[in-house]
């Protein structure tokens, strides 16, 4: 099952995303985007997508709601000293029209719908912020039933009036159904793919770096260039979805022009 609108609403990882604004009523940015990125996890095609961009947050003092890359935030906490609430975010899985037709005959991975809690505590540095984070999700569903883990660390400087850069790096530790669900290859897949079986083990998944770099075009208008890069290690990079047919070097370019409300 694709899920093409959530997909192509989806495309940053929060660290990316417009710094938030202090202050209550709705922030909203639309726009423009292209993705070059893997085709699935683990993949060494890639594929380039054109596809919306969108941001948003509504603030009432403290508390706020902030669609911030694939991630939906609430924050129920108070005082402004840390950010704390409930989250939904996603996977989006494995088409079954990739490149690879090794993988391709493991079959197709649903996009999955994440939800769970986060904590945040951010540092003012004048202008600049530092940022540190943690999340913990599971499954709303059925595709991989398992839980994951985030840990993520991300600093926004203001360089110019006009420029802006954000750096990030983060690490993701998954459970052995979530590692199953997309690294693993059952009896079944090994007879119809040709790979041998794997059993998937619980452990860290990635780690993440990535850097923004944002230029304001006018008051309303701004342009956001990012990349990022994702080193898949472990039972993740043993995969012989990974080792064999893929790589465990995965990267990302991403070039937005917005328009903020």
């Amino acid at each position: 099952m694709k899920l093409p609108l959530l997909t192509l609403c989806l495309i940053l990882p929060a660290a990316s995303a417009a710094r938030a604004q202090d202050g209550d009523g709705l922030r909203l940015s639309l726009g423009a985007a292209g993705v070059y990125r893997p085709e699935f996890k683990g993949s060494k095609d890639y594929e380039f997508k054109p596809l919306p961009f969108v941001a948003l947050r509504y603030g009432r003092g403290d508390y706020y709601v902030a669609l911030e890359g694939p991630s939906l935030r609430v924050n129920l906490v108070p005082g402004g000293f840390v950010e704390a609430g409930p989250m939904i975010t996603y996977d989006r899985g494995r088409d079954d029209d990739i490149k690879n037709l090794t993988v391709r005959r493991l079959g197709e991975i649903d996009a999955a719908v994440n939800a769970g809690v986060f904590i945040r505590k951010r540092f003012d540095v004048g202008q600049d912020a530092l940022s540190v984070g943690i999340e913990a999700l599971t499954d709303t569903g059925k595709v991989h039933e398992g839980k994951l883990a985030r840990f993520e660390v991300a600093y926004d400087r203001q360089l110019t009036d006009r420029w802006s850069l954000g750096v990030d790096a983060s690490a993701t530790w998954a459970d052995r159904k979530y590692m199953r669900t997309y690294y693993g290859v059952s009896a079944a897949g090994a007879a119809a793919s040709g790979l041998t079986p794997y059993t998937a083990k619980a452990g860290v998944e990635s780690v993440d770096v990535g850097a923004s770099l944002r230029y304001k075009i006018s008051d309303r208008w701004s342009a956001l260039a990012r990349g990022g890069y994702s080193r898949l290690v472990d039972s993740a990079a043993d995969s012989p979805i990974v080792a064999r047919e893929g790589s465990a070097n995965q990267g990302q370019l991403v070039f937005a022009l917005m328009y903020s409300f």
